[in-house]
Parts: C-alpha cells; structure tokens; sequence
C-alpha cells in the first residue's frame, strides 16, 4: 500500500510519554501506527512484560477491502518499537517472533525524557535524591507534595481512624525523606510554566530543592525515525530475546533465544 511510505513502525508506549511522542509523530518520516498501554503497569514488571508480549505476538500485517471496486490491500510492519526502558526489568524476556524488536538503552523513561543516558547518569550523581516530575507523571499521577498527602490522610482518616492514620501518615512522611530534590523535565510545551510551578511548590512544601531541566527528544526522536545505532538502541532480529545486561548498556547487544 503506497510505496511512498518507506517506513512503517508499531510502537508500544508508557502514556507518560504521550505529549512527547504526540509531538514527535508530527516530526518524523516514518509512519508510526503508536498504541498506549494502561499508565502503571511499570510498578508490577510482571504485568507490564505479559502485556508487552500480548500485544507484540498479536501484531499481524493490516488488511483493507474495498468493496464496492472488489480492490484488497495491505500493509506489514518493518519493526515493532518500544518506547520503554528496561522499566524495573518489566520488558526483560520479550521476544518478537516475526518482527524486528527495537527499544532504547535505558533504565526508565526518565532516560528517554532528557535524550540520553549520559546526561541522566550526571543529574543521578550530581543531585543526590531525585524525584522526578514531568508532564506525563503530574497529568498521570499525583505526585508527592501537598494535594497529594492531604488525599492520602483523608483516605487513611476515613479507612483507618486517627491513631492508625497518624502511623501510616509517618510511613508516608519516611520514604519521602529519602529524597531532597524535585527536579522538572520540559519539552518546551504550553503547560511547562504552570507545571514548573507546581513542582517547585510541591519541592518547598516536601522542603525539597527545586530544579527544571529541559529536555532532549533527539533519542525518542530517532528511535520514531528508525535512525539506530547500537550505541543507544537494541535491534534484535525476530526471535531474539531482549534481555538485561546488568551493565551501563542496559540490555545485551544480541541476546539468543527461542520463541
């Protein structure tokens, strides 16, 4: 179908990720037919590989009929993409048995926001304690700071009662010590000063140190143009198995296995 399109990707993607890689489909060459998966499935890694994999072994060529002129045609796939990192090894074991499988060398999605692992490996040693806030997660979840844990203490109030919210308020209160930076990634969107804004108001009301980095798209960017090197992405043939490298390249180069 119309020779015209040189590249045809199906891309699976975290809604997080979703003014990013609405932006960019705009940007890029290649058709991307982009499906998002349910937001959270990264906390339970089982669940976010056995969805993975569902949809990947249910990616099939698309059929179209023209009825009336009694006309058929189609369309394949050349590569399904992954806009994931490895994701708390949540996209470790999937396997594409008929198509190219490409994904980009990265912990989390955070790596994929600022464009490189380079720059996400300097804020992690030179910003002791991050959380990180960007469009996705403020739009996707509530995220630590003020609405967030009057929410919670009300939710504890009225399930638990006071004596035992006061304890569950003070669990809430330790993890959070744990971090002392609340650091925003912008893309240079509409929303980005509001959203600054509210991380550097939920940053002073955790008594958190505030800081806004802007993004890079130039990784998300390539990885919807098709442009790949081994440096930064996997390209696994049909068949072979993504698996985690336990090293600064994330996942193995080539990694055997069998469908």
């Amino acid at each position: 179908m119309h020779r015209i399109v040189e590249k045809r990707l199906k891309v699976f993607a975290c809604p997080v990720l979703r003014r990013e890689l609405s932006f960019l489909l705009s940007q890029v060459e290649s058709f991307c037919d982009i499906e998002f998966l349910p937001f959270g499935l990264h906390t339970t890694p089982q669940k976010l590989q056995k969805s993975l994999q569902e949809r990947i072994l249910e990616t099939q060529k698309q059929v179209f009929t023209y009825r009336d002129a009694g006309v058929e045609c189609e369309y394949d796939y050349d590569a399904i993409v992954l806009a994931y990192g490895l994701c708390s090894r949540g996209t470790e074991g999937i396997v594409s048995p008929r198509y190219p499988l490409v994904i980009p060398r990265a912990h989390d999605c955070i790596t994929l926001l600022l464009g490189s692992r380079q720059v996400y490996q300097y804020y992690i040693e030179n910003y002791r304690g991050i959380y990180w806030y960007s469009t996705g997660w403020i739009e996707h979840s509530l995220q630590p700071g003020k609405e967030r844990r009057e929410l919670i203490y009300q939710t504890y109030l009225e399930k638990y009662g006071t004596e035992n919210t006061e304890y569950l308020m003070q669990l809430e209160n330790n993890w959070q010590k744990e971090y002392s930076w609340a650091i925003y990634v912008g893309w240079g969107f509409p929303v980005d000063k509001r959203y600054q804004r509210f991380t550097e108001e939920c940053a002073h009301y955790l008594g958190w140190h505030y800081h806004s980095v802007s993004g890079d798209p130039r990784l998300l960017g390539d990885l919807l143009s098709g442009n790949w090197d081994e440096e930064r992405f996997v390209i696994l043939a049909p068949g072979e198995r993504l698996e985690a490298s336990g090293n600064e390249d994330v996942f193995c180069g080539k990694c055997q296995g069998s469908f």
